[in-house]
């Protein structure tokens, strides 16, 4: 492991277990300059950095570039694209984001994971049909509800990062 990197950990985890707020007051000062250093150096960097800082307001987050990873791998492919869901969702009124439970890429891909998983399942038990022979906005509107149901889990079972190995 490189020697910077493990220093970082050693001072990271003394500030993390301290109760003197200074500490966390200088650990938060230095990483806005290693942030500022990151904005002037590579832009598109910083703010794939300060997207996944983000999850803090979240108990089930994924950035767009995780979301798209995860959804491009399914097997079997899922039936909507990102866009489409969000042409879905506009569509409906419901919410993409409702923090703390989940941001939309949390959302797209839960709803994309019931749909490649379950989705002949559901079309069979719901509709009494093979999913081809399903209209997609029932099929949609069923895995969003299915998804809402994970994601906003009073006891918080599903963590969208444990499930994908993030």
């Amino acid at each position: 492991m490189n020697e910077h990197i493990k220093k970082f950990d050693e001072l990271y985890a003394k500030m993390a277990e301290s109760s003197d707020i200074k500490d966390m007051h200088l650990f938060g000062k230095v990483m806005r300059e290693a942030m500022q250093f990151i904005i002037e150096h590579n832009p598109a960097e910083a703010e794939e950095l300060l997207e996944k800082l983000t999850a803090i307001s979240y108990h089930n987050f994924l950035t767009k570039k995780e979301a798209e990873n995860i959804i491009a791998s399914m097997d079997p492919e899922p039936m909507w694209s990102i866009e489409k869901m969000k042409r879905g969702m506009a569509a409906t009124g419901a919410p993409e984001n409702e923090a703390p439970c989940y941001n939309e890429y949390a959302l797209y891909t839960t709803i994309s994971m019931i749909a490649s998983d379950s989705g002949e399942t559901l079309a069979k038990y719901a509709f009494g049909k093979d999913k081809s022979e399903i209209n997609d906005t029932e099929l949609f509107e069923l895995c969003y509800h299915l998804a809402i149901d994970k994601l906003k889990d009073k006891d918080k079972k599903f963590d969208i990062r444990k499930y994908f190995d993030l």
